[in-house]
């Protein structure tokens, strides 16, 4: 009986001490480039949350696949039709990271990146000043997207994503 009023008052104080985080002024962008152009795209259309618990903070944040918008709404509507938006609604980015790693200026997070329905590893190199900010570069053909043409040129294979946000309790 003690044991178990003492595992119960392990549990709740272990609660009182997680600090639950939700994300704020977050924004994603993407570049394309081509032969002939490059296109940059964004959204600010991100949520997300983070949970820190015994020196260790949880995070999944997820963006409407939809959400990204060029200079070109044409060329969003075909994005949004290659990257299937209907049949994969969100992209998604989750990973672990020590408490005391979010104090420091530069780190690089582990995380699993699902887009178009496949989930890679992806190390992110996060910068911290006022805000967090960061970047990575993605392969189409790992996330099994046909990359489209004009000209007879296909875009290129790699993208770049920066993103920047704030971590709000």
């Amino acid at each position: 009986m003690k044991k178990t009023i003492l595992l119960l008052g392990y549990f709740y104080i272990s609660l009182l001490h997680a600090k639950d985080y939700s994300l704020a002024k977050a924004k994603a962008e993407y570049t394309v480039k081509h032969l002939f152009k490059t296109v940059k795209g964004e959204s600010n259309d991100l949520k997300g949350k983070m949970v820190c618990e015994k020196q260790r903070c949880e995070f999944l944040v997820a963006i409407a696949s939809k959400s990204f918008v060029s200079s070109d709404s044409n060329r969003d509507l075909n994005l949004q039709m290659l990257i299937e938006v209907m049949k994969y609604p969100f992209i998604t980015v989750k990973g672990t990271v020590a408490e005391n790693e979010l104090l420091k200026n530069e780190f690089v997070i582990k995380t699993l990146v699902t887009f178009h329905g496949v989930e890679k590893e992806y190390n992110l190199k996060i910068n911290k000043k006022e805000s967090y900010s960061g970047s990575f570069s993605m392969q189409l053909d790992q996330h099994q997207v046909e990359r489209p043409s004009l000209l007879m040129a296909k875009i290129e294979n790699e993208i770049p994503i920066n993103f920047s946000f704030e971590w709000k309790e």
